[in-house]
């Protein structure tokens, strides 16, 4: 009897010993005392700060963007007025080899007319020295001059008609004499009017020539434009490079904190997009439409409309639900295995981080946010980090 008396009070001293043990170490703190979940804990609490540098980097790579796009469309509109320019250059070196043609034909012209006038003055001297030797011989030998001619009429009717003969010479040499002056004086005046012409087509061409130096000038303005832009587009892209990969180091890190026991299932994807199986880009090099430059398109884009559902692809853990630089808003899926998925450019998340998720799931909603032209879902396959074609996995 007395040893059960002595056996209960043990059993109530134990009993008030283990209460008491709990008030002193609450349950919350004695769980986090076991090796395993004080592990975890730090491990999250690592992958938290890593994802918070990864937002912050990618909101500073968001604003180096827009001020990439910026520059972009600066280069864009000054582009515009280069080949504005340069059209108006064309155009005038054109016309100013238009006008130099014209010059040229006006200078022959006007030296064809030299050459007439030359050929005219010298009939007309020989015209001159051809009179002024006959009435030279005339004046000075009488015997076979106008007195012989004259003298030796044997009638007065002869006579008359000598006389008539003579003077008719005479004005026959004056008249033609007269002609080739006229003439001359016709060809002079016709080669005035050419240099006139002439004159008035280098003051054109003189114009144009001005015209020409002025558009070089804005030219020269707008190619000391374009390489002051260039320059900042290629610091800015410099400085885009570095964030991401700055970016990709921390994905990377926090990748590495993940569960690396995680084994994917095996077999084909669901289509991430349930409303929509249209493919707006494939993926492969392509000509971006929004940089314009050639450069790898690194997943698929489905074209669908504002908040359709997107869906995961696979079981897997969401190791990402925020903004990702030009993706926009973006969800990423590891699905064990090295395999991760990505959705980009989403108006909206049905997810968070750290979430476990099923094949199938509803995950986030179609939108255009980051670097879009237009409402799709970028749909991505990653292998160990590397790109691969997400059609192979359907």
């Amino acid at each position: 009897m007395k040893r059960e008396k002595s056996n209960k009070r043990i059993s109530v001293l134990l009993i008030m010993m283990l209460v008491m043990t709990f008030v002193a170490f609450p349950a919350g703190e004695f769980r986090e005392g076991s090796g395993d979940t004080l592990t975890y804990a730090d491990t999250q609490d690592e992958i938290d700060q890593k994802q918070s540098e990864y937002e912050d980097i990618k909101q500073e790579q968001e604003e180096v963007q827009n001020e990439l796009a910026a520059v972009a469309d600066k280069i864009t509109a000054l582009q515009a007025e280069v080949d504005e320019i340069n059209a108006q250059i064309s155009q005038t070196n054109d016309e100013i080899a238009a006008t130099q043609a014209k010059v040229d034909a006006k200078k022959a012209d006007i030296q064809k007319k030299e050459q007439d006038i030359k050929k005219k003055k010298d009939e007309i001297q020989v015209r001159i020295d051809g009179l002024n030797a006959r009435l030279t011989v005339m004046y000075k030998n009488g015997s076979v001059g106008f007195v012989d001619v004259l003298m030796g009429s044997n009638s007065i009717s002869e006579f008359v008609s000598n006389v008539e003969m003579i003077q008719r010479i005479y004005e026959n040499d004056v008249d033609l004499l007269k002609k080739l002056q006229e003439e001359q004086k016709k060809l002079e005046e016709e080669q005035n009017k050419l240099k006139e012409e002439q004159q008035a087509l280098v003051e054109i061409q003189n114009e144009l020539e001005a015209q020409k130096a002025q558009l070089q000038v804005q030219m020269d303005e707008l190619d000391a434009k374009q390489s002051e832009l260039a320059s900042q587009k290629q610091i800015l892209a410099d400085k885009d490079a570095e964030l991401q990969r700055d970016a990709d180091a921390l994905v990377a890190q926090i990748k590495e904190l993940q569960d690396s026991q995680r084994v994917y299932e095996g077999g084909t994807f669901t289509w991430p997009v349930p409303s929509s199986s249209y493919i707006s880009d494939s993926f492969g090099y392509r000509l971006h439409p929004i940089w314009g430059d050639w450069r790898l398109h690194t997943g698929t884009d489905i074209a669908a409309s504002y908040d359709a559902e997107v869906v995961a692809a696979a079981a897997g853990k969401v190791i990402m639900a925020s903004w990702y630089g030009g993706y926009g808003n973006c969800v990423m899926i590891d699905h064990g295995s090295g395999i991760v998925t990505l959705y980009g450019h989403l108006n909206g998340y049905n997810c968070y981080t750290g979430q476990e998720v099923s094949r199938g799931e509803l995950i986030a909603f179609v939108g255009s946010t980051g670097n879009s032209t237009g409402p799709h879902c970028h749909f991505e396959v990653r292998i160990n980090g590397e790109y691969v074609d997400p059609m192979s996995y359907f």
